[in-house]
């Protein structure tokens, strides 16, 4: 049994590399002896570590600066699990003090080529004393907001010294409060450290202030504060909502509502468009809270690009001014003049390994040249496009890794020589063999000449791979662990037949000892008897003997 789940432990770590994505190769670290020079410049000692981090060897190393090779890597393997460092004497200019320098590492490693970068500063030894400096800024992602609306400030605290500085806190009271933001954080030379905070606008302008303490050499509090930023309140405020209607002959017509979102009045308000035309018959005004609504229409008789401008003056006699987004008005285009039919039909019904093969039969019956068709699906995105679609009927092959049955659903799109836009829909059945697949026209799709392309999804194809080889393997490890607990039992009643043998061998030696020692006493009993019956007739004789001999007779004796 123990066998058995030390097979099992081993299959599933197995399994796990399997289906697991490798580490990266391999780690570098770069550091300069000495780590700072005077202002001027000199010289360094660069070593570069490799640590080999893979299951393969680290060949044709090589580390370089811009191109230009400072190391000497020629013929030098790395084995799995080791680290090597290359050492260098640098000059290092002035220039390039306190700046990143970074190398490039390239290798092969089981064939394949890999590579990666690593940086190193010299700091410059005159620009601080031996404690650390710090400063800290902070950027706004807007200067201004209305009430309820959030800001992001990024604060950086950069330290410009040579040496680290411990127990650094950040705070800045009118964002935050008078408790820290952060704390008890360490700024190395070279690596600022940026903090992001989300304030929401309140009903008034706050300014920013942030102020950093930290542990000076001496053991003190040190503070910094930072430049301030002031971040406004927005009192006027108009928002604009658009809607633009359908294009037709006469014109496309927008409805433009405008409404009041600040605090404080608007006065002497216009509305007009890109090209300055008006579309408010006269200035007007709008109370906190207030909104008016606006119908323009723009003609189709060519393209254009609408802006809506809104220009007024505030309660503190404060310009205010304001844009809409770019609405696009393209050029009419008869829709009897369009003619478009899209339909779907299988050309292969679903086989073994999930593929089909579909016709899609685009037909353009209208009296101009289509454009930027784009055949896609529900699920799969887009399938096919084409630039232009003249008159007539094309017929586009498909072929798709679907898998198993599952309903299908196709889009066509395409565009008029204005550029408006039409589509069109078809449904299939992806089914096998033998079962009815019926398409299901919907007004219109099409397509372009034939072309047989792969669709589906590698991504699908290698997932289905990955749980078929799992599942292989899964069945594998039954069978086998199936296999290993029959043979356990077998050994085991192997074992016990042995063990039983043995007892009855034991059993039978023993019963025949005792036989043999009974047997023994038994005659050894009786050799005893007969002795003595023996003794008695010898005796019995040696008397007879006596009285046949004559008395006188002494040599007997």
């Amino acid at each position: 049994m123990k066998l058995t789940k030390r097979l099992f432990a081993i299959f599933t770590g197995v399994i796990c590399l399997v289906v697991s994505s490798a580490a990266f190769a391999a780690s570098v670290n770069i550091t300069s002896t000495p780590g700072a020079l005077p202002a001027d410049g000199g010289s360094v000692q660069l070593s570069v570590s490799i640590t080999n981090d893979s299951s393969f060897p680290m060949e044709n190393i090589a580390i370089t600066n811009s191109g230009n090779s400072f190391f000497e890597t020629s013929g030098v393997v790395i084995q799995p699990g080791e680290t090597t460092t290359f050492s260098q004497t640098v000059s290092i200019p002035a220039s390039m003090l306190g700046q990143a320098i970074s190398f490039d590492v390239s290798w092969t490693e089981n064939g394949s080529p890999m590579a990666s970068t690593a940086t190193v500063t010299v700091l410059n030894i005159g620009a601080a004393a031996s404690e650390a400096a710090l400063n800290v800024s902070v950027k706004a992602s807007s200067s201004q907001a209305s009430r309820g609306e959030s800001i992001t400030l990024t604060y950086t605290i950069t330290n410009t010294g040579i040496t680290s500085i411990s127990g650094v806190s950040l705070t800045d009271k009118e964002i935050a409060g008078r408790q820290p933001m952060v704390s008890g954080i360490t700024v190395d030379p070279g690596s600022p450290y940026t903090f992001a905070y989300e304030y929401t606008m309140g009903s008034s302008t706050v300014v920013s202030a942030p102020v950093v303490s930290y542990t000076a050499a001496d053991g003190s509090t040190a503070t910094i504060t930072g430049a301030e930023k002031t971040l406004g309140m927005v009192n006027s405020r108009i928002s604009v909502n658009v809607t633009q209607g359908p294009a037709t002959e006469e014109g496309q017509t927008f409805t433009i509502v405008l409404t009041n979102n600040g605090n404080q009045r608007i006065s002497k308000i216009s509305l007009t468009d890109e090209l300055g035309n008006a579309v408010s018959s006269s200035q007007f005004s709008l109370a906190i809270g207030e909104s008016q609504t606006f119908t323009y229409t723009v003609a189709t008789s060519e393209a254009r690009n609408v802006v809506f401008n809104i220009e007024g003056i505030d309660a503190t006699n404060t310009k205010y001014s304001d844009h809409t987004e770019t609405y696009i008005v393209r050029k009419y285009i008869d829709p009897s003049l369009i003619g478009m039919s899209f339909s779907a039909e299988v050309a292969s019904p679903l086989d073994a390994s999930g593929s089909i093969s579909l016709n899609f039969i685009v037909e353009n019956t209208g009296n101009m040249e289509m454009k930027n068709l784009k055949l896609s699906e529900a699920e799969y995105g887009v399938l096919y496009m084409l630039d232009t679609l003249p008159q007539g009927s094309q017929t586009i092959n498909q072929k798709m890794s679907v898998g198993s049955p599952r309903d299908l659903a196709f889009m066509l799109e395409i565009e008029d020589p204005s550029g408006n836009v039409y589509s069109y829909n078809a449904y299939i059945k992806a089914d096998y063999v033998g079962v009815e697949s019926q398409p299901v026209e919907t007004p219109q799709e099409s397509t372009e000449e034939d072309v047989l392309s792969e669709v589906g999804s590698s991504i699908s194809s290698a997932l289905r791979t990955v749980l078929i080889v799992l599942i292989i393997l899964t069945v594998i490890a039954g069978i086998v662990l199936i296999i290993l607990d029959h043979q356990e039992k077998e050994e085991r009643k192997r074992i016990a037949q042995r063990r039983a043998q043995r007892e009855r061998m034991l059993k039978a030696q023993l019963e025949q000892e005792a036989k043999r020692q009974a047997a023994m006493h038994s005659h050894m009993a009786n050799a005893d008897g007969w002795q003595s019956a023996g003794d008695t007739r010898i005796s019995s004789g040696r008397t007879s003997a006596n009285k046949d001999i004559p008395s006188g007779d002494t040599r007997i004796r």
